[in-house]
């Protein structure tokens, strides 16, 4: 395995119902799940007490999670179908099992005083709303900002080839997007509503994050990733904003 010298393999499970979401949004709550367990497993860093969740929206601990350990590859060993029922008053509900395979990374030593703080202008975005990160650093660094969305799926926001370099200096806010840009907000198709994140990463160097971004469908979480570990872990500071979208 390519990635097997910086990252150690764990199996885990992750479970999820199909209730008030759809099968597709289900198994990916499980894969989630599975994913958290794996890098708690790694880590110590107990972030949820059960692998049965009916509560699709696990954005916020997946991203306490990631910044924790990164997922440099992984594999689905196997699938189950079973029902869950809560007690014998209530109707069964179909739920989702998934083994994974992951290979975690520490995420090293970092510099303690290096940081990034970000905000966004609100928590709940209507499609079509214009999303203002604002960002500070402790340290002249150069931005780079992605977006997780829920389709799990990895895209760069910036750099990009009309904003290729984006220095900010240490202890100044920083307003993204610039003026004269604009960063729209829009639900993935048959969705009403999602839950996602940005990832702003500053970096001590500018980084080139735009030659990876060529696929038009984004990176997986494991490809973004063995990107992101080639930076030393000094030389960044992360940090996760999650929202919600909803349609019109």
């Amino acid at each position: 395995i390519v990635f097997s010298a910086d990252c150690d393999w764990v199996e885990s499970i992750g479970e999820a119902a199909v209730e008030n979401i759809t099968p597709d949004e289900a198994r990916q709550t499980a894969i989630n799940r599975a994913r958290i367990s794996a890098i708690e497993s790694k880590t110590g860093v107990r972030v949820h007490g059960s692998t049965m969740v009916k509560d699709y929206n696990l954005m916020a601990d997946i991203v306490h999670t990631l910044s924790q350990g990164y997922i440099i590859d992984e594999k689905i060993i196997k699938w189950e179908q079973g029902l869950f029922q809560e007690s014998e008053d209530k109707a069964p509900i179909t739920t989702y099992k998934v083994r994974l395979k992951a290979c975690i990374a520490g995420v090293g030593e970092k510099d303690p005083y290096f940081k990034v703080d970000a905000k966004l202008n609100k928590p709940v975005f209507i499609e079509g709303d214009e999303a203002i990160i604002t960002i500070k650093t402790s340290r002249d660094s150069y931005l780079n900002i992605f977006n997780l969305t829920a389709d799990d799926r990895i895209s760069l926001i910036a750099p990009s080839n009309t904003l290729p370099i984006i220095p900010i200096k240490a202890n100044k806010e920083f307003q993204f997007p610039p003026e004269g840009f604009g960063l729209l907000m829009s639900v993935i198709k048959d969705k009403k509503r999602s839950s996602e994140c940005f990832i702003i990463i500053a970096a001590k160097e500018p980084y080139d994050f735009i030659g990876i971004n060529k696929k038009t469908e984004g990176l997986t979480v494991p490809e973004f990733y063995r990107n992101i570990i080639k930076i030393p872990s000094n030389a960044k500071a992360e940090e996760m904003l999650v929202y919600e979208v909803v349609a019109k």
